[in-house]
């Protein structure tokens, strides 16, 4: 696939990291016209849609990551180029990007302030109920910033109880960094994998069949809300 800086995709060059190019780009787009598995931010190693000299960072994201995000990916390419494995160079990068964190953490908090945000960070994490919807699942926009500090660098977007011990039972957290028509969709795939991990799929499985669903709404955007509702129904 030949690019050619669509309008559509690249937003703006933001910066360089090495030989790459760091680009913003418009996510929403690239999930529902190349690939809906692109997510908060990659490089053509994971995604060969991407040309090999760039990196992508949705603009859906918090700007304070974007350095967390540029060193990890160029980190990542660099541990590949000298020969380590794939699993590895994830690893690596991936503790590279958690010590990047708790560094700017101490930096803004002292030790106690760092103890006691963590004692009360659930109810900081939460900023709102999304939508009003009957049923015994709360859906919450959360502080995704705060989720990756503090709980799970590679939470990205949304998540539910079925797969994050870190999120109470019967609650599904997106990240309010998301545009609003773009929440639905995620919502609709986490609610959709939920339940089929509550009929008992694994969760590779569970994730491949609701993003199938997710892509099929994307482009039938007029009936998503019914079957956001439909899926609320269905939660166990």
């Amino acid at each position: 696939m030949t690019l050619n800086k669509d309008k559509k995709i690249y937003l703006k060059k933001i910066g360089k990291a090495g030989d790459y190019e760091v680009w913003l780009v418009d996510g929403s787009y690239v999930r529902k016209v190349i690939n809906e598995n692109f997510v908060e931010y990659d490089y053509h190693f994971n995604h060969s849609f991407i040309p090999k000299n760039e990196f992508w960072i949705d603009e859906q994201t918090n700007h304070s990551e974007w350095r967390f995000f540029t060193d990890r990916m160029l980190a990542e390419q660099d541990l590949i180029k000298a020969g380590k494995s794939e699993k590895e160079a994830s690893e690596k990068s991936a503790l590279l990007e958690k010590k990047e964190r708790k560094s700017e953490l101490r930096k803004r908090h002292s030790a106690d302030e760092l103890i006691k945000n963590r004692s009360d960070l659930s109810l900081k994490i939460k900023k709102k109920i999304f939508g009003e919807y009957d049923g015994k699942i709360k859906i919450w926009l959360v502080d995704g910033k705060s989720v990756r500090d503090f709980y799970f660098i590679d939470y990205a977007e949304g998540g539910h109880d079925k797969v994050y011990d870190f999120i109470p039972k019967d609650e599904i957290w997106i990240d309010e960094v998301l545009h609003p028509e773009e929440i639905k969709f995620i919502v609709l795939h986490e609610l959709s994998e939920r339940r089929l991990m509550s009929e008992g799929l694994k969760y590779s499985e569970a994730h491949k069949r609701a993003t199938l669903v997710e892509d099929y709404y994307r482009d039938h955007k007029a009936e998503t809300e019914e079957k956001i509702k439909d899926e609320i129904k269905k939660q166990e």
